[in-house]
């Protein structure tokens, strides 16, 4: 049995067609990949010579992908993770897989597998043989590039894996990826004009993929297609961290995006990947979250507390298809006795990096405000490219969040309740006197101006020009109440 790709053949690199080991780098780029094999024995690059079926990376949401072409190509019984991660863990999530299998679970009402103990989902397929899988695979991981042990060990393993008889594999099984039926219809929109603001990172999360999903553009990328929205602004009013339980609901995990926040903070050198957002900040020109803190503390009206993670010398020359970060820059600004944080991306997943990234965001914001004993202010991130994958695994869960949007409210996740978004423009009072339509606009009581007209269109008039209204449901709500109270 020769090994065929069933799933993203583009993406993996076939060595010897007829082996029995897959080898899956994780986050590492290919160029270092190679070049530690070679070091390790040049014969596992050698497809006369090397038990190496095929090479792949494994990092967002490609596992079931991989999963599937295991369950296609029997005759590949052994798995070898090497190399660097970056998210989650996804090696662990590997482990417990092979180890417990996967438990019935449910996301918005949708039946889902789940990998017990991680947010590792995958679609409720009967094809999917989970129990062949585990039966017949063997996992092993040897850890980073630079891990001393990795080259005994590989050549260790590659030497002493059992061989399976090819007359007892069983037959290939060929499992579809998921995909939704239904038709995207794109709303029309600017879509560069779209800005969310709201409490928690959880809120803007969502909203984020209910716009991208109705308004934005279809793309096609170097590894497929896209769904777009550009230079999106995100604000999250109150940067701390949601409800595990709301999380779960949503199929994340706490622990993975306290893992990440705690990885971003560290400046060690990359081992095997290009580059790491921590090395970045805090050691490939300094560190820059030190000299910020230094400088805020000398100037706190500073507005060059600017940090930028793009490094023109390495990352606008790199190859296509190289690694270089997405994360930018950042800019701290302390406004109204609190430290607020400014990201860019210049090109950021929704569905599996977003909310990651923003935790680690808040990390940096509070390293940075915890040093100059302030508390920390709203968090923006501004996304050049925010892009939602049709072939992800959890990109039915995102059509069931667009789905379920019903209201504009607010809601508070602990205690279940909805309440009226507030304008932050401020509000208004309508009343009449018997000829005049009367509008107070206001702001925390304080009256901010009053309207004064017998028609409601003349009121509507001069508060759009004084642009006194800034969310559609307050709009909305301004004009009903000044043609009722006409009536």
């Amino acid at each position: 049995m020769r090994f065929e790709a069933l799933h993203f053949a583009d993406r993996l690199r076939v060595v010897n067609p007829e082996g029995d080991v897959g080898l899956v780098t994780l986050w590492s780029p290919w160029e270092a990949v190679e070049r530690k094999l070679r070091e390790v024995d040049e014969a596992i690059l050698d497809p006369a010579r090397s038990r190496v079926a095929a090479i792949g990376s494994l990092y967002g949401d490609g596992m079931y992908a991989m999963l599937c072409n295991l369950l296609h190509n029997p005759q590949v019984s052994h798995l070898i993770a090497l190399g660097t991660q970056a998210g989650p863990s996804t090696t662990d999530d590997l482990e417990l897989f092979f180890a417990r299998g996967v438990e019935e679970d449910e996301l918005l009402g949708r039946r889902v597998r789940r990998v017990p103990g991680t947010g590792r989902v995958f679609p409720h397929d009967d094809t999917f043989d989970v129990d062949r899988l585990r039966a017949g695979v063997g996992f092993h991981h040897l850890g980073r590039l630079s891990d001393p042990a990795l080259p005994d060990g590989l050549r260790s393993l590659l030497a002493d894996l059992p061989h399976a008889d090819p007359s007892t594999l069983p037959p290939r099984i060929s499992v579809a990826l998921e995909r939704d039926d239904d038709t995207r219809r794109q709303q029309p929109s600017d879509v560069l004009g779209h800005t969310v603001a709201r409490r928690r990172p959880l809120d803007v999360w969502e909203e984020l993929v209910v716009r991208t999903l109705r308004f934005g553009r279809t793309v096609s990328v170097g590894d497929g297609e896209r769904i777009e929205l550009l230079n999106v602004k995100a604000i999250v009013r109150e940067p701390v961290a949601d409800e595990p339980s709301a999380l779960a609901a949503f199929g994340i995990r706490e622990e993975d995006l306290r893992a990440y926040a705690e990885r971003i903070l560290d400046g060690a050198p990359p081992d095997g990947v290009a580059y790491t957002y921590g090395h970045r900040l805090r050691t490939h020109t300094g560190d820059t979250l030190a000299e910020v803190i230094g400088l805020l503390r000398r100037e706190p009206a500073s507005r060059r507390a600017y940090v930028a993670l793009w490094d023109n010398t390495i990352d606008l020359h790199a190859e296509d298809g190289a690694a270089t970060p997405c994360l930018t820059t950042v800019w701290f600004r302390i406004a109204d006795d609190r430290l607020t944080l400014t990201a860019t991306y210049r090109a950021h997943n929704l569905l599996t990096a977003w909310l990651l990234n923003v935790y680690g965001l808040m990390a940096v914001q509070r390293r940075v405000a915890d040093a100059l004993g302030l508390t920390a202010g709203p968090l923006t991130v501004i996304s050049h490219a925010l892009g939602i994958n049709p072939a992800s695994s959890r990109f039915a869960l995102a059509r069931d969040v667009e789905s379920r949007w019903m209201r504009d409210d607010d809601v508070d996740r602990a205690a279940g309740k909805s309440s009226m978004r507030e304008d932050p423009n401020g509000y208004f009072v309508v009343s009449s006197d018997g000829s005049d339509l009367i509008a107070e606009h206001r702001y925390e009581g304080l009256l901010v101006k009053t309207y004064r007209a017998q028609r409601a269109d003349t009121i509507m008039h001069e508060v759009a020009a004084d642009q006194a209204v800034s969310l559609i449901s307050h709009a909305l709500w301004l004009g009903g109440e000044l043609r009722r109270h006409e009536a």
